[in-house]
């Protein structure tokens, strides 16, 4: 969660810089970063596996296999890493154009691309450290390294973009170099740490792929991170249906999806705690905790979801203007923020739902119900918007009515299990 706090953090940062370029860069940069989720699911693909072998190696005491997990999923990030790079780079034009791209937007959205590209190993790197010093039980180390990149991220970003202290004006540019920079500073602390100080383990021996060992990784890891492709599939095609509207119009949602997705991070620490708490009492055959985690958890969410949703509601115009002052952006942004804020509470219960299934080792359910949320989602606004004629915010509303499908539908399953568990709810 920590991980995926700093990794919102600098997307925010370069956005809040860059809005003061004006509409085509914040459409530059919202149209690139989308592949930050990607990211986000090759580093839960890789991590998750990583830190749950490690944390059981280190449990057992026997940091051999430890090491050898460690240097697996170094390698398999070096190799899945630079892949990813080098497609980015070449795709990097055909992708902004695609997406809606135009002008100075499609100029400003390939030099920042080409630049993530090349952050992306560098932060899928990162990201693995951090699972696999969680793994080994030292979550202080991480959250320092990672806050460091941070505040360098913040020191560089005018520095670049504005060309301060004598440095030259490199605009949306400068924001990707800033990022890129500080992603290195902190992948550079851990390499330090790991092999020249040999902190909590030593990475002795081979450096050759052991299959066996990445397959089982990959088992534990593919469910945590294939949400996130879907969610990337929802994000692009999202972009690719509102690009007729104009430039302003995808730089409003750029800044809304940020805003909404800053209000959905407590939850998803709530979540994560409830997933320890339900897999420690599940284990223990302990069913009436694992139902109060569940509903506890729920109302907690609940009433962050709701303050976000006024938040939006009574001052959508203030937090549009943290980003762009432009007319037609905050028009936009006004009503997005105002549609897709009713979904706070519909997130909030899906996420608490998904971290009862990950307690309790079933994390297909939720899979499948983001699978289909996103289908149904594609299927209707590849149709009904086009043949009635229906403006922007029916993609909202849209996303919203599917949104509450997911929902009730990963609530019966939850509840179908209960019953099983308890035979009362």
């Amino acid at each position: 969660m920590f991980g995926m706090l700093i990794f919102t953090l600098y997307l925010m940062t370069d956005l809040w810089f860059v809005g003061r370029l004006g509409p085509d860069a914040i459409t530059a940069l919202s149209i690139a970063s989308n592949v930050f989720f990607i990211h986000l699911g090759l580093s839960f693909i890789i991590g998750t596996g990583a830190m749950s072998l490690i944390a059981q190696a280190f449990g057992a005491r026997d940091e051999i296999y430890a090491s050898i997990v460690f240097k697996q999923s170094l390698l398999l990030c070096l190799i899945i890493g630079s892949f990813a790079a080098i497609v980015g780079f070449l795709l990097a034009q055909p992708y902004i154009s695609f997406f809606g791209g135009s002008g100075m937007a499609l100029k400003w959205g390939v030099e920042y691309f080409q630049i993530y590209a090349v952050s992306l190993l560098f932060l899928l790197l990162l990201h693995v450290f951090n699972a696999c010093y969680r793994g080994m039980g030292d979550t202080k180390t991480s959250m320092y390294i990672m806050l460091q990149s941070l505040v360098l991220n913040i020191i560089l970003d005018p520095v670049l973009i504005f060309g301060w202290a004598g440095f030259p004006t490199l605009g949306v540019k400068g924001a990707a170099l800033a990022s890129l920079m500080s992603q290195i500073y902190g992948v550079l602390i851990y390499v330090y740490l790991v092999f020249i100080r040999k902190q909590h383990i030593n990475l002795k021996g081979s450096w050759i792929l052991n299959f066996n060992i990445i397959k089982q990784s990959l088992k534990i890891g593919v469910p945590s991170g294939l949400a996130y492709f879907l969610l990337t599939a929802n994000l692009l095609i999202t972009y690719r249906i509102i690009g007729p509207y104009g430039i302003p119009a995808l730089a409003s949602f750029g800044i809304g999806f940020r805003i909404i997705q800053a209000i959905y991070l407590p939850t998803v620490a709530i979540s994560e705690a409830a997933a320890a708490i339900v897999g420690q009492n599940y284990g223990a055959n302990n069913s009436d905790r694992v139902i109060k985690t569940f509903w506890t958890g729920w109302k907690i969410s609940s009433i962050i979801m709701i303050i976000g949703t006024l938040a939006c509601w009574i001052s959508p115009e203030f937090l549009i203007h943290i980003f762009s002052k432009d007319p037609e952006v905050t028009r936009y942004g006004i009503i997005y923020l105002k549609i897709s804020s009713l979904a706070n509470i519909v997130v909030g219960t899906i996420l608490i739902v998904s971290a009862v299934f990950q307690g309790i080792g079933k994390t297909y359910p939720s899979l499948f119900g983001a699978l289909l949320d996103n289908i149904l989602f594609i299927l209707i606004i590849f149709t009904l918007p086009v043949y009635f004629g229906w403006g922007i915010s029916s993609l909202w509303w849209i996303k919203l009515i599917t949104g509450v499908m997911e929902m009730s539908l990963c609530l019966f399953w939850l509840r179908s299990h209960f019953l099983r568990m308890t035979k009362v709810l």
